[in-house]
Order: structure tokens, then C-alpha cells, then sequence
């Protein structure tokens, strides 16, 4: 191990989640714990509350929600990477990178009060996730005062939470991810030390949220027959009921009734839900789940013979439909041998540590021996979104997606494409980047425009100019370029439709430096 050290700072892993946060480290025998925040809970609610005397984050803030919902922001994950979605108040206005900044500051600075100073972290994200909201939230990271040093994927870090890297036996595993906000599967398999993920799907707007949603919906309608009037018209109203429909999610997920009151305009209703009505209300949605798991299972190649061990993870995986529907798919028993709500934090802390070990640095609270078994630990992500260019078909004369990197492809990867300048004297060329598999470029996301420019003057009408295009570990995308003609690479940059600007990052990281978090 080389002489370098992390100097005292705690090198940590943080799961950024759509309804909770939460924080890890490794410890010196290399087993990784959940910190307490200030409240002395594990898990930090996701929730940002803007007051006349500052800024609450997690438990009070979710009090706060219920008296000023206006005021209030949640699942902000569900925007990250979305342009045009703003918060304003107080004359203020956020993005998504900052909202979801306060969040980690909160999660960091009370971490900070029980294991010193936290510098560096592993941010986690959705497998599905794509470029913009994976820059997103490497943005938020820095505008917190973190330098994420790894974005992981949460099926990932949950499966060396898992004890995969540990004793666990080589093998396949499905790791299925149902969280507050977002789901994701994905098929892993361990040989030896490596962790290779073979194939990985989901969906960005599919979580427990959405059984709340249903629940919401449902009550609202009970009510407003019996009382003509829809508590869903006020907002305060609405925060309350979402709440109620929440407890009753988790209530059912424990029992088979659950009673649920529901009061507007001074009316009280009080209605009792079975948890059969309640798996009636929501079944398409866990059906949607299936679908995409067993379209992973086909992308990977494998079938559920193969699969070893099925991983469940994330808070809504506690429905018992859910642990139903896994079994049944699987015809195996399925266990959550590490809690489900902690999975993705203690993986991110220890991919955290994996990651400075392989820099050659030494975390100087870490035993010996654990540094030496997980120094040994290597993860490989495959991409999540194919990668394409919009280019003109010259048969049909349509525009179409022409793939550069298939989905699935193992990180990090590259390819080259060669193309020629159109007029004497051209100097830039732009290209059209887009992340999707569809033929038709408008069904894919549109990533931005590479610009490849400072191309030497006077060259004639057909010259070569290769432009090589990658997926990093983290699933970001870069670009470069070479003038074919004398060998010397040139500017190649993507303009990319959503996200901050390094400047922008600078500026909301000041502006929050000032502002009290509590």
C-alpha cells in the first residue's frame, strides 16, 4: 500500500434517495455503518422546507410539509437533470441540483458530528438513470462541498452490501430495486473478486410514491361521494392525506386492514382498507415491474435456473405483493439478509473505500486485513441507455438513431466514427447525441450537440476527422477528436441540453455556503 492517506477525513458513500437518505462508512474492520443525523435516525427524509428563519431538511422539514406545503419540496429525484423545473420562494429560485445539495449538506454535516470531517463520497444512483441526471447529481455533490470521487449504481452497492464480497459463493444475482421514486433490476455476477453486472433496466418514475398515489386517489374519491367535496383541491388537505395514505401503505404492508381517516371542510371520514383491495388498486403497477424483470433476465442471457440469489432492496419491497411476485417469478425463497432501507448506503461506503484503495491510498482507520480483502474487490457497470447519433438516412432521407454503443455494454467502453468535412475551409462540425435504443430519435433523450471545432483552416471539401465517443465507469458520456489529416487531436465538446454549467455549479455552491441547514 503506498504512503498516501486520507488524512483523517472520513471517506464515505451517500444513497441520495427519492424519500430517504441516508450515510455510510467502513470501519475498521471493514464493515460498513449507517451514521445517525442529528435526530439520532439513520435514515433522513428526502424533504427540503424553506421557513421565514431557514432552511429544515428531513424530520422536521416532513412536519413542516403538512403546515406549509407550498414552501416545502419532495422527490426532488424525480426531477434531476430536468431543465425547466424551478423552485421558487422567498424570492429565490432552485434547481433540482440544489435542492438536492441541501439534502446531502444536511446528511453531511451531521454525519460530521460523529465520525469527523467528510470530504470525499460515493453518491449512488438509479442503474436507468441516464447522462443528465447522473451529471446532476455529481453537480449536486459539489455544490454540497463534496468531491464524489464514484457515481454507483444502487443495484450495485447493494450487492456488495450484500456480503457478496465477502464469503458469498461465485454466482448470478438479480438485485431488484423498488425505492420511494425509482426501480431498477439488474442481473450481477460475482467471480471472485469481481462483480460484473450482466444486464440492467428500470424506470425512473416508478416507486412507492406511486402506490401512495393510488391510495390518494382512492380515498379522495371515497370522500368526495360521501361528502361532496375533494380534499385533493387544497393543498394542505392534500399533504395530510398523503401522509395518511403513506401510513396506510405500510400499515397493510403489516396487516390485512387498515382504517384511514380523511378530513376537509370540517368533514370527517373514516374509511377501512383491506390490504386485497389495496394489491387490486395497485396491480399493474407491480405488473410493470415484472415486465422489466423479465426482460433483464433475457438481455442477460440467463434464466431464473441461473440465477442464484434474488437481492431485494429498497423501502416499497416490503409489500407483501411484492415479495410474492419475487418468489413466484423465481421459485426460490427470498430473504432480505441486510436491511432494505440500508442496502445502498452501506454498498456506496463500501465502494467508497474501494475506490481511494485502488488509488493507492491508505485510509489510515482501516485495519490491515480489510484493506487488503477489499482492495481486492473490483465492481463492472454496464451502460444503461444505448448511445447514438442522429443522423439522415440517404434511403428513406428520415432522420434515425444510428447506435454507437449498444445498451448493456460493459463500462468503461468507446467507439470511433470517421467523417468527412462537407465544404473547402470547414472548420466545425456538429453531431446530434442522443441516449436510447428506438430507431426514431424523437422516442430517445436527446443528450445535446457535439461541437467539433478548431479544424485546420484551408483544408479541402472531404477531409477526415475522427471523433471517438465513450461511457466512463460512472456512465457518463464523453467525447473526443482527431484531425486525420496531421494526427492532432482538436476541440470536441458537448453542449448538452440540460444541466449546470461549471460556473453555475461555483455560484449555487457559494450561495448555499452561507445558508444554515438544520
Amino acid at each position: 500500500m503506498a504512503e498516501g492517506s486520507t488524512g483523517g477525513e472520513r471517506v464515505v458513500g451517500i444513497d441520495l434517495g427519492t424519500t430517504l437518505s441516508k450515510l455510510a462508512y467502513v470501519d475498521e474492520s471493514g464493515r460498513p455503518v449507517l451514521v445517525p443525523n442529528a435526530e439520532g435516525e439513520l435514515l433522513t427524509p428526502s424533504i427540503v422546507a424553506f421557513t421565514k428563519t431557514g432552511i429544515l431538511v428531513g424530520r422536521d422539514a416532513r412536519r413542516e410539509a403538512l403546515a406549509n406545503p407550498s414552501r416545502t419540496v419532495l422527490h426532488v429525484k424525480r426531477q434531476m437533470g430536468n431543465p425547466k423545473w424551478r423552485f421558487k420562494v422567498d424570492g429565490e429560485t432552485y434547481t433540482p441540483e440544489t435542492i438536492s445539495a441541501l439534502i446531502l449538506k444536511k446528511v453531511k454535516q451531521d454525519a460530521e458530528l460523529h465520525i469527523g470531517p467528510v470530504r470525499r463520497a460515493v453518491i449512488t444512483v438509479p442503474a436507468y438513470f441516464d447522462d443528465a441526471r447522473r451529471k446532476a447529481t455529481e453537480d449536486a455533490g459539489a455544490i454540497a462541498g463534496l468531491k464524489v470521487i464514484d457515481i454507483v449504481n444502487e443495484p450495485t452497492a447493494s450487492a456488495l452490501a450484500y456480503g457478496l464480497a465477502r464469503a458469498a459463493q461465485d454466482g448470478v444475482s438479480l438485485v431488484y430495486d423498488l425505492g420511494g421514486g425509482t426501480f431498477d433490476v439488474t442481473v450481477i455476477e460475482k467471480r471472485g473478486n469481481e462483480f460484473i453486472t450482466l444486464a440492467t433496466d428500470g424506470d425512473v418514475e416508478l416507486g412507492g410514491k406511486d402506490w401512495d398515489e393510488r391510495l390518494v386517489n382512492h380515498l379522495a374519491e371515497r370522500f368526495r361521494k360521501e361528502f361532496n367535496a375533494d380534499p385533493r383541491e387544497d393543498p394542505q388537505a392534500l399533504a395530510y392525506l398523503w401522509v395518511s395514505a403513506e401510513e396506510a401503505k405500510k400499515t397493510l404492508s403489516r396487516r390485512e386492514k387498515a382504517s384511514v381517516p380523511v378530513s376537509y371542510k370540517g368533514h370527517w371520514g373514516n374509511y377501512e382498507l383491506a390490504r386485497e383491495e389495496f394489491e387490486a388498486l395497485t396491480e399493474d403497477l407491480l405488473a410493470m415491474t415484472q415486465l422489466t424483470t423479465e426482460m433483464v433476465l433475457e438481455e442477460a442471457g440467463v434464466t431464473w435456473n441461473g440465477i442464484a440469489k434474488v437481492i431485494p432492496t429498497g423501502g416499497s419491497v416490503r409489500m407483501p405483493m411484492v415479495q410474492r411476485l419475487l418468489e413466484k417469478m423465481s421459485g426460490k425463497t427470498v430473504a432480505a439478509e441486510v436491511p432494505v432501507d440500508e442496502t445502498v448506503a452501506q454498498g456506496a461506503a463500501i465502494h467508497a473505500t474501494v475506490c481511494v484503495l485502488h488509488s493507492n491510498e491508505r485510509i489510515r482507520e482501516l485495519g490491515a486485513e480489510a484493506a487488503e480483502r477489499l482492495g481486492r474487490i473490483h465492481t463492472i457497470d454496464v451502460a444503461a441507455h444505448a448511445l447514438g447519433l442522429i443522423i439522415k438516412d440517404v434511403r428513406t432521407l428520415q432522420y434515425r438513431n444510428d447506435i454507437l454503443i449498444p445498451k448493456n455494454s460493459r463500462l468503461p467502453t468507446s467507439v470511433a466514427k470517421t467523417y468527412q468535412t462537407a465544404y473547402d475551409g470547414q472548420q466545425k462540425i456538429v453531431l446530434q447525441v442522443v441516449q436510447g435504443d428506438a430507431p426514431d430519435p424523437s422516442a430517445c433523450i436527446v443528450i445535446g450537440a457535439v461541437e467539433v471545432t478548431d479544424l485546420p483552416a484551408g483544408r479541402p471539401a472531404g477531409s477526415l476527422v475522427k471523433v471517438t465517443y465513450s461511457y466512463d465507469r460512472k456512465g457518463r458520456i464523453h467525447v473526443t477528436a482527431e484531425d486525420q489529416g496531421t494526427g492532432r487531436t482538436v476541440s470536441a465538446e458537448i453542449v448538452r441540453q440540460a444541466g449546470l454549467k461549471a460556473a453555475q455549479v461555483a455560484e449555487e455552491a457559494r450561495r448555499l455556503s452561507v445558508k444554515s441547514i438544520e
